[in-house]
């Protein structure tokens, strides 16, 4: 099965601009492709993990594609999707997220990926020359029948970012005339952007070009939502981030309506391997069969084997309430997502306070009621003493109390 029909079988395509160019490229395993990724942030997210895995899907049927990070279009900021107009960064912080990004592509994708930065394009270049060799090549009126562009006329929108559809357009005709790159990938947000960068190759090398580009559904979730975000924010590819733990509890926790596109999307596993495995988790829905296989498959991908393996060794000490066995570390990175309370200028708190100040109640009367029902544990030590205090000297590394209500509600108390 060609790199096409499996994305489309997986139902990841949303649109291609050319179906015959793409038999073409799929007949020519010299052609090259590319997605782009915006620097926003020091690492990428488990939103930008479905572009990861095409990239992949593309190396494993013997392309190699290029990972492109906007050290250049970061600088302004796509106004796709947005109703208002991004926050300029500073460019040394751009500059800091590039180099992590650049890292985290090797990691995930190895050697068979080469990386570029675009703001590399713009070396020398001076913006009259933006404006000759690239501005004069396009009409203001087809930007403004841009979807993207359009949108935003009615809020505003700065001429910084009314340009920014043009320098991700030149980004695709730098790299089919200097890398061989005839298919540009990204989200359906992203088709103005890719049919402006084929306008460009048309406009310099003429119709008879190798140009097209694919886009991909959004990956959102059946009540709407983003996949990958939560009330806490975005779900982190960085470990020291996002724990590979909290990512694993967070794919564990998908619904069954979900389990089967997140599956399709961001697996290697096959159709078939994907219809047994939905087969068998509609069997018995409350082993989530789905969401363990999903877990699996994207924290091994991201980060390794062993991380996997810390994922299950943590998720049974919680099913037998026995986290005191696990070391230092790895207690920190089962517990990095749950409630925190910070005590700062003082060794100790009392268990009232704290029960108050992590919100685990509302009021200390209801904080004897919890500690009297036996409900409360510090350090997986039962409290019986409603008096007792909470002290630093108890603190694992010197650093935080952990505290449980009943079985399964677990908070951090750090002392700073």
């Amino acid at each position: 099965m060609d790199i096409i029909t499996e994305l489309k079988q997986r139902g990841v395509i949303n649109n291609i601009t050319n179906e015959e160019k793409a038999q073409k490229f799929l007949s020519n395993k010299d052609f090259s492709l590319y997605i782009g990724f915006d620097p926003s942030f020091r690492s990428l997210h488990l939103g930008n993990y479905l572009m990861l895995v095409t990239l992949k899907r593309f190396i494993q049927h013997g392309y190699k594609p290029i990972a492109l990070v906007g050290g250049a279009t970061g600088q302004i900021g796509d106004p796709s999707g947005k109703k208002a107009e991004r926050k300029i960064l500073q460019k040394d912080l751009i500059k800091e997220n590039v180099e992590a990004i650049k890292k985290q592509f090797h990691d995930v994708l190895g050697d068979n990926v080469e990386v570029v930065n675009n703001a590399d394009f713009y070396e020398g270049m001076s913006i009259f020359d933006f404006f000759r060799e690239i501005g004069k090549n396009i009409n203001v009126n087809y930007l403004l029948e841009k979807e993207i562009i359009s949108k935003r006329l009615e809020t505003g929108i700065s001429y910084a970012e009314f340009s920014y559809n043009l320098i991700q357009g030149y980004d695709f005709q730098y790299l089919y005339q200097h890398k061989n790159v005839v298919l540009q990938m990204g989200g359906s947000d992203q088709w103005g952007n890719i049919t402006t960068g084929i306008e460009m190759i048309r406009k310099a090398v003429g119709d008879n070009n190798n140009a097209f580009g694919i886009t991909f559904n959004l990956l959102t979730k059946s009540d709407g939502t983003k996949f990958g975000k939560s009330e806490g924010g975005a779900f982190y590819l960085d470990k020291t981030i996002t724990s590979p733990y909290t990512m694993y509890q967070f794919l564990l926790n998908q619904s069954d309506a979900d389990v089967e596109k997140l599956l399709k999307y961001l697996t290697f596993y096959s159709i078939e391997e994907i219809n047994q495995i939905i087969a068998e988790h509609n069997q018995n829905p409350s082993l989530r069969t789905g969401q363990k296989k999903l877990a699996d498959a994207i924290v091994k991908d991201i980060h390794g084997e062993d991380e996997l393996n810390k994922c299950h060794q943590i998720s049974q000490m919680f099913f037998t309430n026995s986290l005191d066995q696990l070391s230092a570390q790895d207690l920190k990175m089962a517990l990095s997502g749950v409630n925190n309370f910070d005590v700062v200028g003082s060794d100790s708190i009392s268990i009232l306070d704290a029960l108050v100040g992590l919100k685990v109640v509302d009021s200390k009367s209801k904080a004897r009621q919890l500690i009297t029902g036996k409900s409360i544990y510090v350090n997986n030590k039962l409290v019986e003493d409603i008096n007792m205090n909470v002290t630093k000297s108890m603190a694992i590394n010197n650093e935080f109390v952990y505290l449980r209500k009943g079985k399964k509600n677990y908070f951090i108390i750090n002392f700073k």
